[in-house]
């Protein structure tokens, strides 16, 4: 299925791998917008304890271990997941595939609910993210929508810090601030009018977000979400249920003692 096969209104398509997505896209052009998550849709970390398959595997652990942690503390006990460890590509032709579009004009940047500013040892969690995604070949600053950094004080922090956008990657900075009300304030900060917009996410609850966030504007955009599952078909290391307990315990004790 193409963008020439597009109805006058929004879908939900679920997607299982990354050459799925870019067949998807195969007739997009510089009216279009691709966002791309980036947590368990580029990328995940090499830990297997915290790779899809495993927390799938041991979903009634994760989901026990998680409830345990304080709302507030969540969002940093996801972060130590994702920082624990390097991250690993889900899909090796992710890069390849990149370019492609790079060189077809078409517009593509990222949008993730990474933290913003400093974390634990972490200076600057938007330039990390930026520097190990660049280590793995991706690069969203090539084919950005909008070249000038942003920051978005005009919606709620975390931490102290506020949802930015540089270098193609639109941080969203938790969970305070949805993606469609970020993805919306950006839109109307940089005034982009595409007249097409195409987001991939493994939560396809973050892919309404966005559908009802582009309602709201004046100009009609036509939406298409891709609810992306290949992060569970990856083929991860199997570990031991003890082993795997003991990661994330270790993990949330770390956050519960943040600050």
């Amino acid at each position: 299925m193409t963008l020439l096969a597009f109805s006058c209104h929004a879908e939900i398509k679920q997607i299982n791998d990354m050459k799925e997505v870019f067949e998807y896209l195969a007739n997009a052009d510089s009216k279009t917008l691709v966002i791309f998550d980036v947590d368990m849709v580029l990328v995940q970390p090499k830990d297997p304890a915290f790779q899809m398959a495993n927390m799938k595997r041991f979903g009634t652990i994760s989901k026990r271990i998680m409830k345990e942690v304080p709302p507030e503390k969540q969002m940093m006990f996801l972060s130590l997941m994702t920082i624990s460890s390097d991250p690993v590509l889900i899909d090796d032709s992710t890069p390849q595939l990149l370019k492609q579009i790079i060189q077809k004009g078409i517009p593509a940047m990222a949008l993730t609910a990474n933290l913003t500013g400093s974390f634990g040892t972490i200076k600057n969690m938007e330039q990390w993210r930026i520097n190990s995604l660049r280590c793995l070949g991706i690069d969203f600053s090539e084919s950005a929508p909008y070249k000038a950094p942003l920051m978005f004080d005009n919606l709620a922090s975390y931490r102290g810090y506020y949802s930015n956008y540089l270098n193609g990657i639109l941080f969203v900075n938790g969970t305070v601030v949805s993606k469609g009300d970020a993805l919306l304030s950006f839109i109307e900060k940089t005034k982009l009018s595409p007249e097409i917009i195409v987001a991939i996410d493994d939560r396809e609850d973050n892919l309404k977000s966005l559908e009802a966030a582009i309602q709201k504007l004046d100009k009609p955009i036509k939406y298409h979400g891709l609810h992306y599952t290949g992060a569970q078909k990856y083929p991860s290391k199997m570990i031991s249920e003890e082993d795997f307990e003991s990661r994330w315990q270790q993990l949330a004790l770390q956050a519960k003692q943040l600050d």
